[in-house]
């Protein structure tokens, strides 16, 4: 079994950093990743709390960025197609040389917060110290083993069922709410966009469960 490790990135360097800088408000949730060329992946990411067009005006100045499509727009949302150039520091491409696989990811002011599985501790120190030599700063925040013998309920993982009892028991789905996903997140150690899409995810998957189970009845 290999290893699920959720790690905070920062650096200048980074894709879409000039961006969220630019319109610092927003949150970029990173749905998918598409390897048609590694060098160049393609990232289907969702915006949320994007002030009208200056955050598309800011994905066009963004050096990293060689296009970005809109998809879909809603609210105060958007559904984008980004396509990245070569990055100076090539996240993916290590990605896959060590044999990893990005899961998750959420791009705010304060950085790239990812969520990813790893054969060993071996290529995870590799992939830290790629980092780090590149002036990147590199802070793991959790590190858990794959196990197969207790996997929560529901297709879960073990974070989403964490976060979804530390929620329930804080008062988190009560009406009115009683705490927030700062709290939240506080509680697991760490930021509240990442509790926020830690607590979606699970309830997402939840969802599709007993949708799926109902279907077969």
């Amino acid at each position: 079994m290999g290893l699920i490790t959720e790690f905070r990135l920062t650096s200048l360097d980074l894709p879409l950093t000039d961006a969220v800088a630019t319109v610092s408000e927003v949150t970029v949730y990173v749905e998918r990743i598409l390897t048609v060329d590694p060098e160049r992946p393609v990232m289907i990411c969702r915006i949320v709390d994007y002030p009208d067009s200056e955050f598309r005006d800011a994905l066009a100045d963004d050096p990293s960025v060689a296009e970005a499509v809109t998809l879909d727009e809603y609210d105060e949302n958007a559904l984008y197609r980004i396509t990245l150039r070569d990055p100076p520091v090539p996240i993916y491409r290590t990605y896959m040389d060590l044999g990893a696989m990005p899961l998750d990811a959420i791009v705010t002011v304060d950085g790239w917060w990812c969520r990813s599985r790893f054969p060993d501790r071996e290529a995870l120190a590799e992939f830290r110290a790629f980092c780090t030599d590149r002036g990147a700063t590199f802070h793991l925040e959790q590190l858990t083993r794959e196990s197969a013998a207790d996997d929560p309920p529901f297709g879960l993982t073990h974070e989403q069922y964490q976060a979804l009892v530390v929620a329930r028991d804080a008062g988190y789905f009560s009406v009115p709410r009683e705490v927030s996903t700062d709290e939240i997140g506080a509680e697991l150690g760490i930021s509240g966009p990442s509790a926020s899409e830690r607590l979606r995810r699970g309830v997402d998957q939840i969802l599709k469960n007993a949708l799926a189970s109902s279907e077969r009845v």
